[in-house]
């Protein structure tokens, strides 16, 4: 017996069946965003640090001293967010805030060498963890995942 040819569905249901969660790609993304922030939030939780703090110490690892605004930009995140982050590790003394000499109304934020020496106990732990998230996938896939983020998010920031 012939097999019956299967007939493509047209390109409008398909976009309308794409749509509908659970199977949408951006509600999927939606889903592995959450879990990467649980399993990130378990690799930093023995220092008692967030994601967060993570991005800033990062931003001050490679710039000691940025503006408290510098740090909000290169992280897409708001000021006020920044700010509760700093708070906490300022009480954790892993930062410390100082008016700008220049420009007191710019608040700079410097390492401490509590904050300094977390970056050879965390940069290991966490390159650990991003091997492991991309071992699945081939160094191709991953240059085309890479990619394909990036054009994503330029085309999201543009509108």
């Amino acid at each position: 017996m012939a097999r019956e040819k299967k007939q493509p569905q047209p390109l409008k249901r398909q976009l309308q069946e794409d749509v509908l969660s659970p199977h949408n790609l951006p509600y999927r993304m939606r889903l592995l965003v959450q879990l990467l922030t649980r399993r990130f939030a378990d690799v930093l939780a023995p220092d008692h640090l967030t994601p967060l703090h993570w991005g800033i110490l990062c931003c001050l690892w490679q710039q000691d001293g940025m503006a408290t605004q510098a740090i909000a930009h290169q992280l897409q995140q708001l000021g006020g967010t920044i700010t509760m982050g700093l708070d906490t590790m300022e009480k954790r003394d892993l930062v410390h805030r100082n008016p700008d000499p220049d420009d007191r109304r710019i608040s700079r934020v410097w390492l401490t060498k509590q904050g300094a020496d977390l970056q050879g106990k965390l940069v290991p732990r966490v390159e650990s963890f991003v091997q492991y998230i991309f071992s699945c996938l081939s160094a191709e896939d991953y240059e085309h995942l890479s990619t394909t983020v990036n054009r994503l998010r330029e085309h999201l920031d543009s509108k």
